[in-house]
């Protein structure tokens, strides 16, 4: 990777310097896990493959339940190696990176009870939805073996426009919500939506200081307008012009069409990894016991190959990712005008979620789908130079 320009590192000392020590060690601690748990995700689907196929517990399973007789019958097949991947590799996991790290950083606020009922009720409808994906994809490859790569781009289709109309209420499941009870930051925000010509729907506030100190914000569909939501840890550590600033890069992501083109990608990726795993199980399908890609004991096999193949697909994703955001930043300073804001915005995003201003490279390339603070930050310095960073005149919000 080439050494970062001098203009790059004067942002990052300058960041560095703001953020101070403590934010800068648990940003180095925050990569350092990130790396574990990256290698981590490509040891465990292997993992789980080892145990259910050399062991014999997969075709065992199969026969036990006479898996491939009938559709039920493989649904409870997949059902019981979905629930076995959740107790036994995905919850600990989740506890080491997610509930044990955030303690470590110290953005956790919720209690171990708490965290494993949210967990429970998560891994309730992971399990049923990716219990029906894969149930889908062995089904079209029993009844329309010559037309499989059609019918699993159906079945992925189907799956991720489910998860898309679930995901609002996905959010809501987990942290209480209530419409937001201040007028002036509700007319600042709705100017905002009129100047990007945006049809605006209401505002919510998340609850989610119970659980983390982290920040969020993010706009959803609502009937024919688009609601803001944003967590009450962002309303208390935000003035409502950097509120604004917030919203307005998550505005830019839906006038670009962001949502429905990162969907398109992350669509065509899964159909690619899991047509991987399709020609993972014809290669391998009949070993010990195995009856080819349409026998669910297979299941390991495929999960293993769609696993690895999108690690492989990562990096590419993350790179197109990368562009919306700053392709959003861009729009953001120029709906406000204001990239002395901007900047202040990332540097508490950075402070509050404890992440390094510019993490290694290959990180950045192949682990972020955001751009790093730093990068940001630049971008907006070198469009206050070119543009003067003059505040806005009284019809901009």
């Amino acid at each position: 990777m080439s050494t970062p320009s001098p203009e790059l590192q004067q942002v990052i000392r300058d960041l560095e310097a703001a953020l101070g020590e403590e934010t800068l060690a648990k940003g180095r601690l925050r990569v350092r896990l990130e790396i574990a748990q990256f290698l981590t995700s490509l040891l465990a689907p292997l993992l789980l493959a080892l145990l259910w196929l050399p062991t014999g517990w997969a075709v065992s399973l199969r026969n036990a339940l006479q898996a491939n007789s009938t559709w039920w019958r493989t649904w409870l097949a997949v059902a019981v190696f979905a629930v076995s991947s959740r107790v036994f590799i995905h919850i600990p996991l989740a506890w080491f990176f997610e509930f044990r790290t955030e303690n470590l950083l110290g953005t956790n606020r919720q209690t171990l009870g708490g965290w494993l009922g949210d967990e429970a009720r998560q891994a309730a409808i992971d399990i049923l939805t990716l219990s029906l994906l894969y149930l889908g994809l062995y089904l079209v490859f029993r009844h329309w073996p010559h037309l499989w790569l059609l019918g699993m781009s159906v079945i992925v289709i189907l799956f991720v426009g489910i998860l898309v109309l679930i995901s609002p209420w996905l959010m809501r499941m987990q942290n209480k919500a209530e419409p937001l009870d201040d007028p002036e930051l509700t007319t600042r925000l709705r100017q905002l939506f009129e100047h990007a010509g945006v049809p605006f729907g209401n505002i919510s506030v998340l609850k989610t200081s119970e659980k983390s100190s982290t920040l969020g914000a993010s706009l959803v569909p609502k009937g024919a307008g688009t609601e803001v939501v944003v967590t009450d840890t962002l309303l208390e550590a935000m003035t409502p012009e950097e509120v604004a600033d917030v919203v307005a890069h998550e505005l830019g992501h839906k006038v670009h069409h962001d949502w429905p083109k990162s969907i398109a990608v992350l669509g065509f990726a899964l159909i690619v990894t899991l047509a991987a795993g399709y020609w993972a199980v014809q290669a391998l399908g009949h070993w010990d016991g195995l009856q080819g890609a349409t026998d669910v004991a297979t299941l390991p096999i495929l999960m293993l190959a769609a696993s690895w193949g999108g690690k492989i697909t990562q990096a590419g994703i993350n790179a197109y990712l990368r562009r919306t955001e700053y392709a959003a930043d861009r729009f953001a300073l120029e709906t406000t005008h204001r990239p002395d804001v901007f900047e202040k915005v990332m540097v508490m995003l950075a402070r509050q979620n404890q992440t390094l201003p510019q993490p290694p490279a290959w990180i950045e390339c192949c682990l972020r789908a955001h751009p790093s603070t730093a990068k940001r930050v630049l971008m907006a310095r070198q469009w206050g130079k070119q543009h003067g960073g003059s505040p806005p005149d009284s019809s901009r919000p």
